[in-house]
């Protein structure tokens, strides 16, 4: 496979031993760390030996998964995934039989249900439907410092899911890290198989996520390198425990003698323009250069300051989008911002309403949104996503994660001749239905694949209990008169053709991504950062969460960028008071263009 790297990345490629890369936005860090497992997989001396590549997201781990599609590379010997899936795979599910609490069985409860229960309890509680209740958990499995009040939440929350034989994403680090500790044979053991691991946005990892890998690395005798990348500059999810290490801490923290430092200070992605305005907002006064090939671009960047009412956004974005697409930008170069998801689901809706012509890639649009996690979210893809040549290795890639998750939750083998991903992947070609209504055909669907799989769905919780969350939510989307979602079989079928549109997400989720337009709203002190954040953490900095946020905001634009702070939005407590302008972004010294004069 050929490198395209500049000097600078491949010399952080071939480096030997242990390396922390630092880079700044658009630098291609994500490269460096794709050929990094490249080399070290062409490198590993046993057919025993695995590359382990640790990502924030699974729609990162995909990303590298998908760009490592090539012929010229194997990725049997690679796992690339979550921490969380991580530890799923080779901690939890292998040794549960260790651990008192997990060895009669366990279900990792999905998104949906945790949400659900936690409004049930905060209401039964006291608490505001808004309020964050925080279930992180320390190195020695306490709750992170809360009120009484909280603690005896936490305390029915954590007896219900026992009852239940579930535990949360937070449950599964602690256990994983409980685990490796007390049996120190399974650290030896990972240590033995993964000669590199890759670690991707290290500064958004958590303490007992350090604390699973560190004692992995320590545990290897010096055999198993690590590779870490990231920017502390981008460290924006402090409030879920991101911790941006030093070199020095992570040296500390693994064990190490020798970590090699190397920094990318080049852009490959913005103009210029962009990159002297998001400098305002870093916190290093490092001086970063553009390398593209419109960097003297001027592009259109803009800052509305109380100048529009909230209630007249979906207009004015409505406008900016159709300023762009009528001067040549493609839909899918276009990304809408907001600070929180409940703004974004219904300014979506609104958006698709306003602009009947142009795709878009929205939450509020499809049934099974944010279920990535749940098994049968991974099988609906696989029927949703029909076969064609440009799919093939991506369909047969999820095959393969199918099989294994379903082995691995049901601790038995599947019938023999279902056991391989390509036929996997056959048997889901070979079933058919007739039903029009999106939930029936999934329905159907589904239980075809388990008679052809001789699985019985009552008698395996671990899939019950997900096959109830994915279709209550999925029947919670669609009974809600909000989203106005179409079930229709060919309706659905569209969400999980190759995505495209003009994209709508929250400023968090929107981290390692690129557009060539971007428009952010809600640029407001209370939002950016959250409420919560600011009174439930008095020891964190403010300003410099908001500072960091806005930093990853404007640096994902290429040319062109729309910052609105919108005025009549109120407090929900108090006497309702008007949100202020965030100041981070108000007392930036720039020359903005003027909206008008570009959407006249």
């Amino acid at each position: 496979m050929k490198l395209e790297l500049s000097h600078q990345q491949q010399t952080a490629v071939d480096e030997f031993g242990n390396v922390l890369v630092t880079a700044c936005p658009g630098s291609g860090k994500t490269r460096v760390l794709i050929h990094r497992i490249i080399k070290d997989l062409s490198e590993l001396k046993s057919t025993k030996h695995r590359v382990l590549a640790v990502t924030f997201t699974n729609r990162a781990a995909d990303e590298i998964k998908s760009r490592l599609d090539h012929p010229e590379i194997s990725l049997n010997r690679l796992w690339a995934g979550t921490i969380h899936s991580f530890s799923l795979d080779w901690i939890l599910r292998p040794y549960a039989c260790y651990s008192n609490y997990l060895k009669k069985g366990f279900s990792v409860a999905d998104e949906f249900y945790i949400k659900s229960l936690k409004n049930k309890l905060k209401k039964k509680h006291g608490f505001n439907y808004f309020d964050e209740i925080d279930t992180r958990i320390d190195r020695k499995g306490k709750s992170i410092a809360c009120s009484q009040k909280e603690q005896n939440l936490k305390n029915e929350y954590y007896k219900i899911l026992k009852d239940k034989k579930l535990i949360d994403f937070d449950m599964v680090l602690y256990f994983a890290y409980e685990l490796i500790i007390r049996k120190k044979e399974i650290s030896k053991t990972l240590g033995s198989i993964f000669h590199s691991i890759c670690i991707d946005e290290y500064q958004d990892t958590q303490d007992l996520q350090y604390g699973i890998l560190s004692e992995i690395v320590k545990s290897s005798s010096g055999l198993t390198k690590i590779f870490i990348v990231g920017d502390a500059n981008q460290a924006i999810y402090t409030s879920l425990g991101g911790i941006p290490k030093s070199k020095e801490e992570i040296m500390d923290e693994f064990g190490l003698e020798q970590l090699t430092h190397h920094k990318l200070t080049g852009n490959y992605r913005s103009s210029q323009r962009i990159i002297d305005l998001s400098l305002n907002l870093q916190n290093d006064e490092a001086e970063v250069t553009s390398l593209t090939d419109f960097a003297d671009e001027q592009g259109v960047i803009t800052y509305s300051n109380q100048e529009h009412d909230y209630g007249d956004l979906p207009e004015l974005i409505a406008d900016m989008i159709e300023y762009h697409v009528n001067n040549g930008v493609e839909s899918n170069e276009i990304c809408v911002l907001a600070p929180q998801w409940w703004q974004i689901t219904k300014l979506g809706r609104q958006l698709v309403t306003l602009l009947p012509d142009i795709k878009f890639d929205a939450p509020g649009l499809s049934l099974l949104h944010n279920q990535r996690e749940n098994i049968w979210f991974k099988i609906s893809r696989l029927f949703l996503c029909e076969p064609e040549p440009r799919l093939y290795i991506t369909r047969l890639r999820w095959a393969g994660m199918v099989v294994n998750e379903l082995e691995k939750t049901l601790c038995c083998n599947l019938p023999e001749q279902y056991q391989t991903a390509r036929n996997f992947l056959r048997l889901i070609n070979s079933i058919k239905s007739t039903e029009i209504d999106g939930i029936s055909y999934l329905e159907n669907v589904f239980k075809q694949l388990l008679i052809q799989l001789k699985i019985d769905l009552h008698t395996h919780s671990s899939i019950s209990e997900p096959w109830d969350s994915f279709f209550e939510k999925a029947n919670d989307r669609l009974n809600n008169a909000d989203y106005n979602i179409k079930s229709d079989i060919i309706s659905l079928k569209k969400m999980f053709k190759r995505p495209g549109g003009v994209v709508v997400t929250s400023c968090h989720s929107i981290k390692g991504e690129e557009y060539e337009t971007v428009i952010c709203c809600g640029i407001l002190k209370g939002y950016i950062p959250n409420w919560n954040l600011i009174i439930n953490n008095p020891y964190i900095d403010e300003d410099l969460e908001a500072q960091k946020l806005l930093y990853v905001i404007t640096s994902r634009a290429k040319k062109n960028l729309h910052l609105i702070s919108e005025y009549g939005r109120r407090t929900r407590q108090g006497h309702g008071n008007l949100y202020e302008t965030n100041s981070n972004i108000e007392d930036v010294c720039f020359e903005y263009d003027i909206l008008e004069d570009i959407l006249s």
